[in-house]
């Protein structure tokens, strides 16, 4: 199993703002980025995504930042993961090989059995919100 960098991000912001109870009061992207020590311009890129679907809110300019879009209870763990994941894999699927489809795909089943555990997986984490991730 492997969730990308992208989305790791992406919980990362939701956590810290649920954390520090920012639904209602902004926190800039920069603030985020050096608490975390992660790379601001790649964290700018996943926040303007959750922006853009309505999980957080982003406000431009000096007093700028960000908040969560509803309360942490709100944001479900699932949803926000298959926005994330934009190659449509969320786990392991099969890789082509130098550009060219595997010679077992008519074959074997392991794609078909890794599509079974995703489902079971995100089936899990469809029961959970930001608000339960958090300690």
């Amino acid at each position: 199993m492997h969730l990308t960098l992208r989305t790791d991000y992406a919980f990362r912001v939701l956590i810290h703002l649920a954390r520090h109870g920012h639904t209602q009061n902004r926190m800039t992207v920069r603030h985020i980025a050096e608490r975390h020590n992660v790379s601001h311009n790649h964290l700018v890129k996943v926040v303007n995504d959750l922006c853009h679907h309505g999980i957080l809110v982003g406000t431009r300019g000096r007093n700028g930042g960000v908040r969560l879009a509803r309360s942490p209870k709100d944001i479900n763990v699932e949803h926000v993961i298959r926005l994330m994941e934009t190659e449509g894999e969320v786990m392991t699927g099969c890789a082509p090989l130098q550009g060219r489809p595997c010679i077992l795909a008519d074959t074997c089943r392991l794609r078909h059995l890794t599509r079974q555990a995703t489902d079971a997986f995100m089936a899990v984490l469809n029961g959970m919100s930001v608000h339960d991730l958090l300690s």
